[in-house]
């Protein structure tokens, strides 16, 4: 998991630099945080032709209003990933449709988010039970979930990028996650020990 931008004085010097209209430092910055905004939205909009298009938005409402970002307590990643979410929404919006990851395109990030909820599901877990597994998630545990594993935010990154309490972020994710162990292996009625790490997490 990359290193959180809160404690990363290079992003902070890299923002300031961006914003008095430092060409190399918004280069710098899209570099950092490309492969991140990316997974998210790929695992949110199920298409990599989509996921580019609504990935590089990002990046263009970040050069139109990088001088608005103030440091007040909130990190740099947690302000664009609000606006990669605010994008994904108008997406869908447009297109008169909810937010359903579609299986077909997003085995990849379908697959890596059950690896990290339990190290020891099934590698022949029918893709039909993963479908299943996600559709049962609230959208706000699929949210915690997405900006937890897909992209790697910290509890602190995905409290302020969903614009809710950490508490509240530790509460959905222990859910999700115990949610999503019961419906991937019903069979497991106490969970491992890795889960019981990340729930808590």
């Amino acid at each position: 998991m990359p290193a959180h931008d809160n404690a990363n004085t290079d992003v902070a010097l890299l923002v300031r630099l961006a914003q008095e209209g430092d060409a190399s430092s918004f280069a710098e910055l899209y570099e950092q945080f490309f492969d991140r905004i990316y997974r998210y939205v790929s695992f949110k909009t199920g298409s990599p032709t989509e996921a580019e298009d609504i990935t590089g938005e990002v990046f263009v409402r970040m050069l139109e209003s990088i001088h608005k970002f103030k440091w007040q307590g909130h990190p740099f990643s947690s302000w664009l990933f609000r606006i990669a979410h605010n994008l994904v929404v108008d997406h869908f919006r447009r297109k008169g449709k909810r937010n359903i990851v579609s299986l077909e395109n997003t085995v990849t990030s379908v697959e890596a988010v059950a690896v990290d909820v339990d190290n020891h599901i099934d590698t022949e877990l029918s893709m039909d039970e993963v479908r299943k597994a996600m559709v049962g998630l609230t959208d706000l545990q699929k949210e915690v979930i997405s900006l937890r594993f897909a992209a790697g935010l910290s509890v602190a990154e995905t409290a302020q990028a969903i614009g809710k309490k950490e508490n509240a972020v530790k509460a959905l994710q222990h859910a999700g996650l115990k949610k999503l162990r019961r419906l991937l292996n019903p069979e497991t009625s106490n969970p491992t020990p890795l889960l019981r790490q990340q729930e808590m997490m």
